[in-house]
């Protein structure tokens, strides 16, 4: 019981020093992570199994939407609230089905979008000008698009 409660605590301190650009990484990978095991879970033919861990991507991906800044963020936050959307029914349509295929779908959109991130990440890790920020420092509607 205290390790659990010493682990959560460290994630806590850990996700509180992410930058929002490493946190949205994070989440993109904990998705990512999930619907694998998830894949796995229909394999083993483990019902219970697979519905806790999509359970898991469906508040992820949830989370990301209710972070987009849909008043400031423009056509990028409408377009990414409609592929999460997308996202949640082909979710719902994999966790019926029990449908890889459908999972593999959404992996693939993660992990298109995770390889924006990165980039985002390592400029903002070599002190470069932030693809999120202009040249003076301030945000533009790209960084506001999600406020974590």
């Amino acid at each position: 019981m205290v390790g659990q409660n010493l682990s959560r605590q460290y994630s806590e301190v850990h996700m509180a020093s992410m930058s929002s650009e490493e946190t949205v990484l994070m989440l993109y990978d904990g998705v990512i992570r999930f619907l694998r095991e998830a894949g796995e879970e229909i394999g083993r033919k483990s019902i219970s199994s697979k519905v806790r861990l999509l359970e898991k991507v469906e508040k992820i991906i949830e989370y990301l939407r209710s972070c987009l800044d849909r008043e400031n963020g423009g056509e990028i936050a409408e377009n990414l609230n409609r592929l999460y959307e997308y996202m949640l029914l082909r979710l719902t349509e994999a966790n019926l089905y029990n449908d890889t295929a459908k999972l593999g779908e959404i992996e693939r959109l993660i992990a298109t979008l995770r390889e924006g991130w990165v980039t985002i990440c390592d400029a903002a890790k070599k002190g470069q000008e932030s693809p999120l920020q202009n040249e003076e420092g301030q945000a533009t509607p790209k960084k506001i698009v999600v406020s974590i």
